[in-house]
C-alpha cells in the first residue's frame, strides 16, 4: 500500500475524486442492490420477513422518498442505481487513466531531470541501457501498478458496501461468508509472495537484458565483421531464456490463483447456501438474495486479490527506477559561479593538479591558450589531453592548481553560460538519425536555417550537401551510417560552429579519416584562426603544422614546442 500512498500523494485533488466516485457508486449499487429484496417479497405476495433489517429498512426509506413498493417502481429503481453507478465508475475510470498516464509521465520526466543535472563523472560509470530501461519499461510499469491498485481498492469498496448489505439481511450468514474470503485470501496470500519475487526478477533481468542488447548493437558492426555472432547470440539467447523464464512464473502463479479462486467461489456459496437453509432456516427469498449478494461479494473480493497480486508484480520496476533517480540526484552537479566570462585574453592552466582515484593524470600543468589563436596539445595516450578538455568544460575540476578565463577564476564563471560559449567536436563523431539540419542546431530554435546553411558552409559541407536530394534536410541514418567519415566530421564540426563560440575545441577530430580528409578539415579549422579560439588534441602532424603553439604532455607535465619542434605547412 505504500506505493498507492507515494502516488496519491503526487496528485491528492484527482485521488480523492477517484476515492470518492468509487465510494458513491457502490454505495448506489449496494441501494439499488437492496430493492431486490423487498421486490422478491412484493413478488411473492409476502410481507417483509421479520428476520432481515435489510428488508424492514427499505419499504420504509422508498416510502419517505415517495416510492411505492411495486414490481415496477422497484425495477425501476434497480434500472437507475446502475445508470447512476455506471455514470460514476464512468468518472472514476477516466481519473484513475489521466493519473495512470500522468504517474508514468511524472516518473519519466523526474529521471530525465535528474539526469541532466547530474554531473559528468556520473555518466562514465553508467550503463546506457540501465537509463533506457528505467525509462521506457519501468516507469510503464509503475504506472500500470498504480493502475492495478487502485482497481483493488474499488473492488474492496464494494465488497465493503456488499458485506453490509448481507450483514443487514443475515448477519450470521455473512459471518460465515466472510470467514471464508479471508480463509481464501490466506491461502493464497503464498502464490502472491511467489509473483512478487518473480515480478522483482524479471525486473532485474530486464534491466540486464537491455543493457546487453544496447552494448551489443552498438558494437554491431564489430560483432559482424570479426564473425562474433556465434559468441555474442548465445549470450543473448541465454538473458532471455532467464527473462522468459520469470515471465512464465508470474503467468503459473495467476492463472492458479484464478483457478483456486472460482473453485473456491462455488463452493463457499454452496456452503453459505447450505447454511441459510439448513443451519438458519432463512425464507428462500432471503436465501436468494443472500446468494446473489455473496456471489458478487466474493467475486468482488478474488478480484481484489488478482489486482493486489498484479501490484506486487509490477511495484519492483517502481522502486528500481526510484533506485536510479535518487542515485543521479545524488550525483547532482553543483553549479557555482555568477560572472558573465568573456574571452578576449585568453585561458591560463597554472599548476594543474587532477587524479583519477590515485593515479595522477596531471601533475602540475601550467599551460597558456591565447585568444583567437589555434592551441594543439599533443601526447601520448592518457597524458591527460581529454583531461584538459573537460577540466575547461568544467565537467571534473582539479585536485589543486587555478585555471583563469581573462584573469577571472573559471570557478567565479557562470557555468552554462559558459559552456554555450564552447564548441564542441569529439573523437567519435555524435550524428542521430535525423536530417542534417537538425544535427547541427540539434533543435534549437534560436538558430535558423540560414545560420544552419552559414555554419555548414564554413566547414565546407555545403558542396555536398547541395547535391543532395533533400539538401540540408536529409536524414544521415544510425549514427550517421549513410554519410562518409569526412562528411560526418563536417557536420559535427558545423554543429560546434553554428552559435559561433568564443571556444572551439576539437579532441582527435580526424583520428578515423584518411589522409587527404584529414589535411582537408585541418585547413578548414586553421581558417577559422582569428575568428575563435582554437584548442585541438591530435597525434597527426598536420595540425602541428598550422598551429601557433603546441603543447607536449607527458608523464603529468605540460612542455611548450618550440619551433624546430613544430613542422612546416608545406607550400
Amino acid at each position: 500500500m505504500k506505493l498507492l500512498l507515494i502516488f496519491s500523494r503526487s496528485d491528492p485533488w484527482r485521488s480523492a475524486l477517484v476515492v470518492a466516485s468509487l465510494v458513491l457508486a457502490a454505495a448506489v449499487e449496494g441501494f439499488g442492490f437492496s430493492t431486490l429484496l423487498p421486490l422478491l417479497s412484493h413478488a411473492g405476495n409476502r410481507p417483509a420477513s421479520e428476520h432481515s433489517a435489510l428488508a424492514q429498512i427499505m419499504e420504509p426509506v422508498l416510502s419517505s422518498i415517495g416510492l411505492h413498493p411495486s414490481t415496477p417502481v422497484l425495477l425501476l429503481v434497480i434500472l437507475v442505481a446502475l445508470l447512476i453507478k455506471s455514470a460514476l465508475l464512468l468518472v472514476a475510470n477516466r481519473q484513475v487513466g489521466y493519473t495512470v498516464a500522468q504517474v508514468a509521465t511524472d516518473l519519466r520526466l523526474r529521471l530525465l531531470r535528474a539526469l541532466l543535472d547530474t554531473r559528468w563523472t556520473y555518466f562514465t560509470s553508467q550503463p546506457v541501457g540501465v537509463l533506457a530501461n528505467a525509462f521506457a519499461a519501468e516507469a510503464t510499469r509503475a504506472s500500470q501498478a498504480y493502475l492495478a491498485g487502485v482497481t483493488m481498492i474499488s473492488q474492496l469498496i464494494i465488497v465493503i458496501a456488499y458485506a453490509v448489505i448481507a450483514a443487514m439481511t443475515s448477519s450470521a450468514a455473512t459471518g460465515v461468508a466472510i470467514l471464508l474470503g479471508i480463509v481464501t485470501v490466506s491461502i493464497l496470500g503464498h502464490l502472491v509472495h511467489i509473483t512478487r519475487a518473480a515480478g522483482a526478477l524479471q525486473t532485474t533481468l530486464q534491466k540486464d537484458a537491455i543493457t546487453r542488447l544496447i552494448d551489443v548493437f552498438r558494437g554491431i558492426k564489430l560483432v559482424k565483421v570479426m564473425g562474433r555472432e556465434p559468441i555474442v547470440t548465445p549470450i543473448l539467447v541465454n538473458e532471455t531464456e532467464q527473462l522468459n523464464t520469470a515471465l512464465r512464473r508470474q503467468v503459473i502463479t495467476k492463472e492458479a490463483v484464478a483457478a483456486l479462486q472460482d473453485m473456491a467461489l462455488m463452493s463457499y456459496v454452496a456452503i453459505s447456501v447450505y447454511v441459510c437453509i439448513v443451519v438458519l432456516g432463512l425464507d428462500l427469498s432471503l436465501v436468494f438474495m443472500l446468494a446473489l449478494v455473496f456471489i458478487r461479494m466474493l467475486t468482488s473480493l478474488n478480484k481484489a486479490q488478482r489486482q493486489y497480486q498484479d501490484m506486487a508484480e509490477k511495484e519492483s520496476a517502481y522502486w528500481s527506477l526510484l533506485s536510479t533517480v535518487e542515485a543521479a540526484e545524488a550525483e547532482r552537479e553543483m553549479i557555482t559561479g555568477d560572472t558573465i566570462p568573456h574571452l578576449t585574453r585568453g585561458i591560463v592552466l597554472r599548476d594543474v593538479v587532477f587524479a583519477h582515484d590515485t593515479h595522477r593524470v596531471l601533475d602540475g600543468v601550467s599551460v597558456d591558450i591565447p585568444a583567437s589563436k589555434f592551441t594543439v596539445l599533443v601526447g601520448p595516450s592518457g597524458a591527460g589531453k581529454t583531461t584538459i578538455i573537460d577540466l575547461l568544460a568544467r565537467l571534473v575540476s582539479p585536485q589543486s592548481g587555478d585555471i583563469y578565463v581573462d584573469d577571472v577564476p573559471l570557478g567565479d564563471l557562470d557555468t552554462t553560460t559558459w559552456r554555450r560559449m564552447i564548441g564542441y567536436v569529439p573523437q567519435e563523431t555524435v550524428l542521430f538519425n535525423e536530417s542534417i539540419a537538425l544535427n547541427v542546431s540539434l533543435g534549437d530554435p534560436a538558430v535558423g536555417r540560414a545560420g544552419i546553411e552559414d555554419a555548414l558552409r564554413r566547414c565546407g559541407a555545403w558542396s555536398f550537401i547541395a547535391h543532395l536530394p533533400q539538401g540540408m534536410d536529409s536524414n544521415v541514418g544510425e549514427l550517421g551510417g549513410k554519410l562518409s567519415g569526412g562528411e560526418r566530421q563536417r557536420i559535427a564540426i558545423a554543429r560546434a560552429l553554428v552559435r559561433r563560440p568564443l571556444l572551439l575545441i576539437l579532441d582527435e577530430p580526424t583520428s578515423m579519416l584518411d589522409s587527404t580528409s584529414e589535411e582537408a578539415i585541418w585547413q578548414m579549422v586553421a581558417g577559422l584562426r582569428g575568428q575563435v579560439t582554437i584548442l585541438a588534441v591530435s597525434h597527426q602532424q598536420t595540425p602541428l603544422s598550422l598551429a601557433d603553439q603546441a603543447y607536449r604532455l607527458e608523464s603529468g607535465h605540460a612542455v611548450l614546442l618550440g619551433p624546430g619542434e613544430m613542422p612546416r605547412a608545406a607550400t
